[in-house]
């Protein structure tokens, strides 16, 4: 009796066991099939604007306090599964793409499958390397140059002011020859003919206002949304320079050709209608005879793109494309294996938006050329916040090194170098060394000349010490500095 007794309640308590475990394998089930929708459903709406990301690649608060709420707003969501947006008066208007409970399953998936935090790359000691002797300079206490350029022709330096919107004409001794103020900061400056191409942005801080200009000599190109990179060429051959302009915005802003009407006015032609065009280039990319046009879009497209010109059309390729937290700044275009093709060098390392973390895949990128505007990814090199690169034969050893500054670097860590000359060593191996004597600060824009003319090339760095970005890119209790001369003494 007392043995069947006994044998009921195990039986008992094995059909509870067994249905507790049946009840945490239906439910994990159901997670993981919820998280597989959220998935799928992130693969085929987040990529229809922008490349799939993977939620490895920032922290689950990053995705939770900042990404996916942003992301929401542009989806016209009015809330998720773990927030509002704010005044629900003002979400009256919002537009829908996608259904409350698919974008619950989004916001789910990214909020389990992201991790708390992401791993740093193992930053080494580095040598230092003698081929730059640096000669530093301060203009004012708040540094924000935005434009670093040195005119051959006149022997001066030209530099912009963010703070103060003006035009800087110096010697190469740092003596202020001439100050312009501007109606907003100046971005490019180019001198061809008798010409001055002056390209100002309108507003530093991410905005869709038309307040940009492009002036050209005594004739201007305005409502340009924050344009940021600008390149003359004359695209149609009928002897009258036209311009290509990269209006980044913010939302929203574009690539266009602006054709020459010979009149001193330009007609717009937009070649491609998306935010975050941020450089142009025109080069023989391939074995025809043939210029390409090849820009550079950051935001969150993260892409480059090749056009081919033909019979007044331009056909468009995507080359390369990342993930949107890459932070796309600069490419360079060099041949770097000796086959005969232009090869892409890329930096990023933008870090001043919503996910303002340390990123484990900012850097330097070497893009070998397969032919067919097909490229491989070759070498990468870690570096937080990389905002310039440079690639050329620095060292006059028959090779193209590589140089990068940062903006948003760890400069809690003391082995990290805000500048790092990356000498070729052969077969795409580069070694990194930092220039000696120069102290680790915040740079963004760079030029590359033969200033003193003895045969080497020489660079000039411009400072923005602005504490935006990661906590480990503030340096704001560190000494103003404005701008670097690195003095090539190869030769």
């Amino acid at each position: 009796m007392l043995d069947s007794i006994i044998n009921k309640k195990n039986i008992s308590i094995s059909h509870i066991v067994l249905g507790i475990g049946f009840f945490l394998f239906l439910a994990n089930c159901t997670t993981e099939n919820k998280h597989a929708e959220g998935k799928e459903l992130a693969k085929t709406n987040c990529a229809s604007c922008h490349m799939y990301p993977d939620p490895q690649i920032l922290p689950r608060r990053v995705w939770g306090e900042k990404v996916l709420p942003n992301m929401g707003l542009l989806m016209g969501m009015s809330h998720g599964p773990i927030y509002t947006y704010g005044d629900t008066e003002s979400n009256t208007n919002l537009k829908p793409t996608i259904a409350q409970e698919d974008w619950d399953k989004i916001v789910h998936y990214y909020i389990n499958e992201s991790e708390s935090s992401i791993p740093k790359y193992l930053i080494e000691d580095q040598g230092y390397t003698n081929v730059f002797e640096p000669h530093i300079f301060s203009l004012d206490s708040l540094p924000l140059i935005t434009m670093t350029t040195y005119n051959e022709k006149s022997g001066s330096l030209f530099l912009g002011n963010g703070s103060s919107s003006t035009l800087l004409t110096l010697d190469t001794n740092g003596e202020i020859l001439n100050s312009e103020e501007l109606d907003s900061p100046p971005i490019k400056i180019v001198f061809k003919d008798s010409l001055d191409y002056i390209l100002t942005i309108g507003n530093l801080n991410p905005s869709d206002e038309a307040k940009g200009k492009l002036k050209i000599g005594n004739n201007v190109i305005e409502e340009l949304i924050r344009p940021v990179d600008f390149l003359i060429y004359d695209i149609n051959l009928d002897g009258y320079d036209d311009v290509f302009v990269c209006s980044y915005g913010n939302n929203i802003g574009d690539f266009s050709l602006f054709e020459n009407l010979r009149n001193g006015t330009y007609k717009k032609r937009v070649i491609h209608p998306i935010s975050g065009a941020i450089k142009v280039e025109i080069t023989n990319m391939d074995d025809d005879d043939e210029n390409e046009i090849v820009v550079l879009f950051a935001q969150e497209h993260e892409l480059i793109m090749i056009w081919d010109y033909e019979n007044n059309s331009f056909i468009g390729k995507k080359a390369v494309q990342f993930q949107p937290a890459f932070g796309f700044v600069d490419f360079q275009l060099r041949d770097m294996n000796g086959d005969g093709l232009k090869d892409i060098i890329i930096g990023n390392g933008d870090n001043s938006d919503l996910s303002t973390v340390l990123k484990n895949f900012h850097g330097v990128r070497v893009l070998l050329n397969k032919g067919d505007k097909e490229f491989s990814e070759d070498y990468f090199l870690p570096i937080h916040g990389v905002s310039r690169i440079r690639a050329e034969d620095f060292d006059l050893d028959g090779d193209t090194d590589i140089l990068t500054v940062s903006n948003f670097g760890d400069f809690s860590n003391s082995q990290f170098k805000s500048v790092q000359f990356l000498s070729n060593e052969g077969e795409l191996k580069f070694e990194p060394k930092y220039i000696h004597r120069l102290p680790d600060f915040r740079w963004q824009t760079l030029d590359v000349s033969d200033y003193d003319k003895d045969g080497d090339l020489d660079v000039f760095l411009g400072s923005f010490n602005l504490n935006v970005g990661p906590e480990e890119s503030d340096i704001s209790n560190k000494k103003d500095i404005s701008w670097v001369k690195l003095e090539n003494k190869t030769k």
